[in-house]
């Protein structure tokens, strides 16, 4: 099983390690572990949270 710190969660959803940490706050990111003192998740509940992010189509704007 392979597990991923918060750097590198934020870096797969491409967004900021703030950011992962306000989810995180704000109770919207799967439960992690705690090993060493690190925040830790197991790659593939990472990858479960990424399949399940809304997604859009962007549209060409005309003007």
């Amino acid at each position: 099983m392979s597990c991923l710190g918060i750097k590198e969660f934020a870096a797969r959803c491409g967004v900021s390690v703030r950011t992962m940490e306000r989810e995180k706050e704000d109770g919207k990111l799967p439960p992690h572990r705690v090993i060493r003192g690190r925040h830790v998740w197991t790659e593939e509940d990472v990858e479960a949270y990424i399949r399940a992010l809304p997604r859009f189509d962007a549209q060409e704007v005309q003007s």
